[in-house]
This record gives C-alpha cells, structure tokens and sequence, in this order.
C-alpha cells in the first residue's frame, strides 16, 4: 500500500473515502484494492476510516468546545444521530457522556502547571513558535510509540545518501494518534526527513508535506524513554496557557541531532503542540 494513500486518508477524513473512491485513487479495482489494503494494514478500508474518525473525534472531545454537530461533520459523519451511535458501539459511551467524563477528570487534575517531575530528564519553558512548511520522506511505524525503531531513520539517512542530498539532517517525529483513545497497536508514528522538494514515492519510503503552523514549543533533555512523563506534563501545561489553545494532532518532535539514537541518555527533542490564538 502506497505511504502516499495513507496520508491522503488521514488529511480528508470529512471527505468522501468510499471504497470506490480509494481504489480509483490507487488505481485498482474496488476488489483487488480491499484484499490488498486488508493485507497490508490489517483492517478494511471501511473499517480503518471509521476508527480514525472516531479516534479523531474522540480527541477533539477532550481539547475543542465545538458542538456535536460540528464536530461529528469535521470528522465524517453526515449527522450527528449516525455520529452517536458510532461513539457508543466504539467507545462505549455517548459523545455527550464522554466530554462530562473527560471534563470531571480534568477537575481532578492540579489547577497549576506541573513542574520537572524526574531528575532522569528535564524541559524548558514552552513557547508559541511559528513552524514553517517542508517537504518530508517518512516511514510508518504502526504499534506503540516507544516500540519505534532507530532503524526507521537509519534508512532515511541511506536513501537520503543514495540520492546525494546535501545539507544537515532535520529529523522530525510525527505522532499522529493520542494514547489511550488510539491502541497501542494501532498508533501510528512517522520518521520523517526534511527534504528540498517533492519526489514520487516508490516503496515503503513516502512523501508528505507538513504544513507547519503555530506550536507550543516546549524542549525536553534526556533519554527518549522519558518521553512520555514528559508530554504527560507538557501536555497539561499547553491547556492553562492563557492566549492560545491546544487545537489537536499530530504531534510534532524534532530532534536536534545529526543522528537518531535511542540508546543515548542525553537527547535534545522540542516537543510541537498544535495551538491555536485567540479568534482562530
């Protein structure tokens, strides 16, 4: 399955993502489409565009005040009754039920932004940064985040060699999926590349454009295995800053180094929530 389709699906999911439609996008009868899709991800297409609708929608409960029409529309649904009825068979619980759940939870929580809570790693202070727009190669990492292989960017960096591009390496990680809403299992992850332009993606190494935007910016020191203490902190302190609010996915990670290297203990990352300023 082309990376390329994968990403297509993810940036139209209030469009039209019919069987009919995604095998004329690949090129492929609607039936030899479906068996190959299955094959590769696991689920039917149906299937697959229904969880990422959902697990998005889901998400936007947590962090968005917009309606249940809007947001059953931004994710896909025609109306907000097939919208319910497809919360509850997944998660269980209406989407009304669930935001109340959510929000009494986040009572719970300290009312002040939580500070360094491990000395295995540290983090600056966050700051709303303008990211630009670039081209990416990536690699797909399907299963849990701290499951991502170093290899992912060791291949990158050869194919990156093989086609003799100059310059610095800017790696950058796309998560594009919340834990716990999202199983582990179906998380997905992007290494990715910075890259001068377009290309025609051939194999399992796709092209992607990150359209950059504004950021909550927060930079973390440490092993990547600290990580997720980390983003469990930042992510609370991003939703009490006072002119800007977290709009949703992907996150974004940058990694200052010229090489990706999990077994290091002493990382460089800059941690990239998408926000949103007043009146946006």
């Amino acid at each position: 399955m082309s990376p390329a389709l994968l990403v297509y699906i993810q940036a139209r999911l209030d469009e039209d993502l019919s069987l009919d439609v995604l095998s004329a996008k690949a090129s492929l009868s609607p039936a030899h489409f479906q068996r190959t899709f299955r094959a590769l991800v696991g689920e039917s297409p149906k299937a697959y565009v229904a969880r990422l609708r959902l697990e998005r929608a889901a998400f936007r409960l947590l962090i968005h005040d917009a309606t249940l029409l809007d947001i059953a529309l931004d994710c896909g649904f025609r109306n907000p009754e097939t919208f319910t009825r497809a919360f509850r068979r997944r998660f269980g619980i209406a989407p009304s039920g669930y935001r109340a759940w959510v929000r009494t939870q986040s009572r719970r929580l300290p009312q002040s932004a939580p500070g360094q809570p491990d000395e295995a790693y540290s983090f600056s202070e966050t700051k709303i940064r303008r990211l630009h727009r670039a081209h990416l190669a990536f690699l797909r990492h399907v299963g849990p985040y701290e499951a991502v292989p170093d290899t992912l960017f060791d291949a990158l960096d050869a194919w990156a060699a093989q086609r003799s591009l100059a310059g610095p390496r800017i790696w950058m990680g796309i998560g594009h999926d919340a834990p716990g809403t999202t199983r582990p299992e179906h998380l997905r992850f992007d290494a990715a590349l910075v890259v001068p332009s377009a290309f025609a993606s051939r194999g399992p190494i796709g092209h992607q454009i990150f359209e950059g935007g504004e950021f909550a910016v927060t930079t973390h020191a440490g092993p990547y295995a600290t990580l997720p203490a980390a983003y469990a902190a930042i992510f609370r302190r991003v939703t009490l800053l006072p002119k800007h609010r977290l709009i949703g996915l992907p996150v974004v990670e940058i990694y200052q180094t010229a090489r990706v290297n999990a077994r290091l203990q002493l990382n460089v990352t800059d941690i990239c929530l998408p926000v949103a300023g007043p009146g946006s």
